[in-house]
Parts: structure tokens; sequence; C-alpha cells
């Protein structure tokens, strides 16, 4: 017996599809049994397995390319976090041993290590959200419980950043907020737990 969706051999007694996490329901009409004495059969409803679709698989087909979008966008920002960092901290000390200290407005040397901090500054507060969009496709990869409300909260900040974090955002809401898409990610998040569960104890 196999999913209809993804063609994974079902294991008897199971009730989710160990690829797809796909629900399994006894007595459906849509999962194909293997062929008996030289002829393939559709399986019955006499005890056949068949998945059953919460949603319009939206979640499924989408999640995996969303999950890729931050883990790109993590690597992006910690590296821009990285270079406005050794910026601030290189880039303002030099140009203060280079011009004296005289030469700063306002007087003395405050102007470039005002500068120097805050350029530092926004590099680290860049460099957590670099962290937590990894850690965001780290969860959406496992189907983790926890990345979907994760991905909400994350996908509303982005709208704020036009044009690319913007249309990322507005993807990511499109994937994860309906309802069908919470119900469709909580069965696939189950389907992953359940599965790990079988390899653990075999």
């Amino acid at each position: 017996m196999y999913c209809d969706r993804c063609g994974t051999q079902l294991t008897a007694g199971g009730q989710y599809c160990t690829k797809c996490g796909k629900a399994i329901l006894g007595g459906g009409a849509a999962a194909a049994s293997t062929a008996r004495g030289g002829m393939g059969q559709a399986a019955g409803s006499g005890g056949a397995y068949g998945v059953v679709a919460g949603s319009d698989g939206r979640v499924q087909r989408n999640l995996r390319t969303l999950a890729t979008l931050w883990m790109v966008n993590g690597i992006l920002r910690l590296a821009w976090s990285g270079s406005m960092i050794i910026f601030g901290g290189v880039f303002f000390p030099f140009l203060r041993g280079w011009r004296g200290p005289g030469t700063w407005p306002l007087g003395g040397w405050g102007l470039d290590g005002f500068l120097s901090r805050g350029v530092f500054s926004v590099g680290v507060v860049l460099a957590m959200f670099g962290v937590l969009h990894l850690v965001l496709a780290y969860g959406l990869f496992e189907r983790e419980s926890w990345a979907r409300m994760l991905g909400l909260v994350i996908g509303f900040l982005a709208l704020l950043r036009f044009p690319l974090g913007t249309a990322l955002g507005i993807y990511t809401l499109w994937v994860l907020l309906p309802e069908e898409s919470g119900a469709e990610y909580d069965r696939l998040a189950k389907g992953d737990r359940k599965w790990n569960s079988a390899a653990a104890s075999s």
C-alpha cells in the first residue's frame, strides 16, 4: 500500500505517511495495493489505507522552499552584520588616528566613538535576527511544532523591510497563516514525531 501523494510505501497500522506526514484512515480507497495474480488493482474499502488531505497541500508544497529562503536570508544577514561590526570597530578608530583628535566636530574624541559604538550595536542586532532566521529555517526543515508560530511572528516583522523582506514576509504568511495551513502543519509535525519515535524504538 502506498501514499497517494508522495508514493511512499505505507506501514501497516500506521496513522501517518512517514515521508509527507499525511494522515491515514482505515477504509479509504485512495491507496494502491500491490499487484496480485499478475494484475494490479486499486485498493478498495476493505482494509485499505487512504491518505486524507485536510487542506490544499499548500504547506507541504512550499515548506522546503520557505525554509531555504529563510536560511539564505539568515546567512546573508549574518554576513552583513559581521561586516558592520568589523567596519564599526576598525574604520572609525583608524580614521581618528589618521586625522587626529582635533579634527572632529564637537571637539575631542566623542563623535567617532559614538559612531563606532552605534554601527557596532546595529551589527549585533542584525546578527541576532540572522541567528533567529536560521533557527526558523531549521524548525521548518525539521517540521518542529514551534516553527509555525515563530514563522508568523518573523513574517509580520519582515513586512517592514521593503522590498525583499516584504516579499518574503508575504510569502511566509501566505504559506503559514491560514487556519487550514495550521491544521496541515500540525499533521506534518505530528507525523514526523511519530516517525522519529518509531525509528528510535526500532
